[in-house]
């Protein structure tokens, strides 16, 4: 098995960025030692190398991992249990067909461990309640403390009591939208991260990069992006709900509406008619660098707008992803992306499966065959529900025939939802099948 088979199943990653390091001050790193055997892991730096390895060596896959509090103390509890009986005794087993690797193969077992467990359920609610608890801890703190003093992201004012008179500060003569200040937590490490990509002259809601302030200013005023971006799940530690049972999976910025009745007073003027402490009169025109870029299916070619790159794929390969998608939903839509991307990775046909050694040969006998048929027994399996790329913008337009473009968020929440309902549906009807 080569490496760049292993390396495969990641997922992969379109865009390279170096890892970020934990902006909890309270996350300390700790070492996590494999259920399985001796291997050890900093968590949580290398948490997704950690659960690469359980299903690359072991089969194992842990059921929504995102959701267990102390991800340590859940492993140290099951490397325990799995002394005493072997894996099937605990988990959910599935017959894939494939190995690992993703080498064609029949009845390949894998396990599932899962709140379906009553076992697994009780630890994860008891280790949710454990950190529950130290989190509220923090959270009364910074209600009630009034020793807080920290100068405007957007002016020279300094706020000088609790950090919910800040935030309100924010939203009053800024119009900047974060959630009402009792929803949050962490808002010291929250404030730091907004000011630092602030100092980067980078969009706070598309991260796009700006060549001065002004010009960033002024992108963020036109286009409404003085608010934090409901899909990045970089803020979603700061929210105190995702830390609270089933609602996990729903951010409260995607909730919570800014209480208006709250900030009678506000000021909703733009920046041009901010505080007088730090203004900028006049507005440059301006040009966006670096902004957020969607990879083509079948080459390298990148845009930032999703109609050029279904253009250039139907220039430049003569495939219409709109033709090949056509009277499809939108979880199919997503199958299909999540398969041709594994396809065009391991250079095989989309078709025929016929096997390349380079892309480009790849990419010509796409083109001279017009292997564009994309059978549904291929790509409509569970597996493919999972992004081949986890920072692939391209599913993120992603929609249903009778769906605008811009659905609302209650809309993409019930979409998530469904995703995942889909997901679980379609793993138990493949584990009784078999």
């Amino acid at each position: 098995m080569s490496t760049n088979d292993k390396q495969f199943f990641g997922p992969l990653t379109l865009h390279q960025k170096s890892e970020k390091p934990s902006i909890f001050k309270s996350e300390k790193p700790t070492e996590c030692a494999c259920v399985l055997c001796d291997d050890i892991f900093p968590l949580p730096s290398s948490e997704k190398q950690f659960l690469t390895h359980l299903f690359m060596e072991h089969r194992l896959v842990i059921a929504d991992v995102n959701e267990i509090a102390d991800l340590r103390s859940y492993m140290k509890y099951w490397k325990q249990r799995f002394k005493d009986q072997n894996l099937p005794y605990y988990c959910t087993t599935m017959l894939l067909d494939n190995k690992p690797d993703g080498t064609k193969s029949k009845n390949e077992e894998y396990f599932l461990l899962s709140d379906v467990l009553p076992e697994d359920k009780e630890l994860r609610s008891n280790l949710r309640q454990s950190k529950l608890e130290i989190l509220l801890e923090r959270h009364a703190f910074e209600r009630e403390d009034k020793n807080y003093s920290k100068e405007c992201l957007f002016c020279r004012y300094v706020s000088n009591g609790t950090r919910a008179s800040y935030l309100n500060h924010l939203y009053e003569k800024h119009n900047f939208h974060i959630a009402k200040p009792d929803n949050l937590i962490f808002v010291d490490d929250l404030v730091d991260l907004i000011a630092s990509k602030l100092e980067k002259l980078q969009c706070i809601f598309c991260e796009g990069l700006f060549k001065d302030r002004t010009i960033l200013k002024e992108h963020m005023r036109k286009k409404g992006h003085k608010r934090i971006n409901p899909a990045n799940k970089e803020y979603d530690k700061f929210f105190l709900v995702n830390y609270v049972g089933d609602k996990q999976t729903v951010p409260t910025y995607r909730l919570n509406k800014p209480n208006t009745s709250k900030y009678s007073n506000a000021n909703k003027e733009d920046y041009e008619q901010d505080s007088n402490v730090d203004s900028d009169p006049e507005w440059s025109e301006w040009t966006e660098e670096n902004g957020p870029l969607i990879t083509c299916l079948l080459c390298d070619q990148t845009e930032m707008e999703f109609e050029n790159i279904l253009d250039h794929m139907e220039r430049k390969h003569e495939f219409s992803f709109s033709k090949a998608t056509s009277g499809f939903d939108f979880y199919h839509k997503i199958k299909i992306v999540n398969y041709i991307r594994r396809q065009i990775h391991l250079k095989q046909c989309l078709s025929c499966e016929t096997k390349f050694d380079d892309s480009r040969n790849l990419e010509k006998h796409l083109k001279e065959m017009k292997h564009w048929t994309l059978h549904k027994e291929k790509w409509d399996r569970p597996e493919y529900y999972f992004p081949t790329y986890e920072d692939d913008l391209f599913l993120c337009f992603i929609h249903d025939e009778d769906e605008s473009w811009w659905s609302s968020d209650e809309q993409e929440i019930e979409n998530q939802n469904n995703m995942c309902d889909n997901i679980s549906k379609e793993m138990a009807l493949s584990v009784l099948s078999d």
